[in-house]
């Protein structure tokens, strides 16, 4: 049976052929700004400074003293030690120049450099940097293999239990913090290993932040409990939005099956080869026509560390096999509540599987 690391392989190979199709000699994965999931989804761990990958030699790993131990466990990449933030600069360039000569293309994800480190490595690398963040990042890390589903449907299976666990303990007098507690504990208990961002549980007219992370505001009859969590196993993330409501309210009702109406509408168009826009378009046209007004955020984002698709007014991204990403309307009105439903869907060659599948409506 395959693991992850089999996966990250596979990604590995992808990125080596990538760059003989650009013609590059060597690519720079530097760290930072949302890098860790995706160097994890390539070495099986989340720490690096940088990782230099010639096209002809050995790759390197590069990390801090503190990250060591724990990535020499993770990574299947050979692992070199950083002694100090101050031997970054010199130990990269220094490895990368070994590879490369004058002229070399070396391709780089600019945008997890900033203006100074940019100057720095352009100055002490023989080659010239090319910014790789707009084509080959996007192609490798465009989404999950086929056999790589089964990982993901684990971690969705989790996060249905944690929006069950809150469902399960409302009752007027418990808090935001009491019900986020519940659900990090049942995840937890049946495998969840980490979490992606705090678990958001918002009450009442709170449920109209967008992320109103957990209170000690105490739950009353007729509100509403929004939660949003996103557990975590090998790196792999779900992120599931469920809404419910304690007790019945008419408006509030309506507010629940309109947004349900959105999602699934959303959700029975996406097949290989529609565009991104389309969807972000069908979900708003559907809460209009129920009167409801329009949200302030994208439709949907990718999961586990992958760069496409985005779902959003502007986007230019078209659906292909293996994408992975969320649904994710909401009605939002300030001083009374808001209501917002996520599904986690991967596309398939025929059309897509739901991967989230705790009840919406309840």
């Amino acid at each position: 049976m395959s693991e992850p690391m089999d996966f990250n392989k596979k990604r590995y190979a992808h990125l080596k052929r990538q760059m003989e199709e650009y013609e590059l000699d060597m690519v720079w994965l530097a760290g930072g700004a949302g890098m860790g999931p995706r160097l994890q989804r390539l070495t099986g761990s989340t720490s690096g400074t940088g990782i230099i990958i010639p096209i002809d030699g050995d790759p390197a790993h590069f990390v801090y003293g503190v990250d060591y131990n724990s990535t020499i466990d993770e990574s299947w990449l050979p692992v070199k030690l950083l002694e100090g933030k101050s031997a970054a600069l010199p130990r990269i360039t220094g490895y990368a120049n070994e590879y490369i000569k004058d002229g070399a293309r070396i391709g780089v994800n600019l945008g997890s450099l900033n203006h100074a480190s940019y100057k720095a490595y352009s100055k002490e690398l023989k080659g010239d940097l090319v910014d790789i963040s707009g084509d080959i990042i996007p192609e490798v890390w465009f989404g999950l293999y086929p056999d790589e589903i089964k990982f993901h449907r684990a971690v969705s299976r989790l996060a249905d239990i944690g929006c069950t666990a809150v469902k399960e303990a409302m009752r007027p007098g418990i808090t935001e913090t009491e019900l986020a507690a519940e659900a990090n504990y049942a995840m937890q208990r049946k495998g969840a290993e980490t979490f992606s961002f705090e678990t958001i549980v918002s009450t009442g007219e709170r449920s109209a932040y967008s992320h109103g992370y957990p209170t000690p505001r105490k739950l009353k009859p007729g509100e509403f409990v929004l939660v949003d969590l996103g557990p975590t196993i090998s790196g792999y993330a779900a992120d599931e939005t469920r809404t419910y409501l304690l007790g019945s309210d008419s408006k509030k009702g309506k507010m629940l099956e309109a947004m349900d109406k959105s999602v699934q509408t959303v959700i029975d168009h996406v097949k290989p080869g529609v565009k991104c826009s389309e969807l972000d378009a069908i979900s708003r046209r559907v809460l209009k026509e129920h009167d409801f007004p329009d949200y302030m955020h994208s439709l949907g984002h990718p999961l586990s560390g992958f760069v496409t698709p985005l779902l959003s007014k502007n986007s230019k991204d078209v659906l292909r096999p293996g994408h992975l990403f969320t649904v994710e309307p909401g009605i939002y009105i300030p001083g009374y509540g808001g209501v917002r439903l996520e599904e986690n869907i991967v596309v398939t060659e025929d059309g897509y599987e739901q991967l989230t599948k705790g009840p919406r409506l309840v």
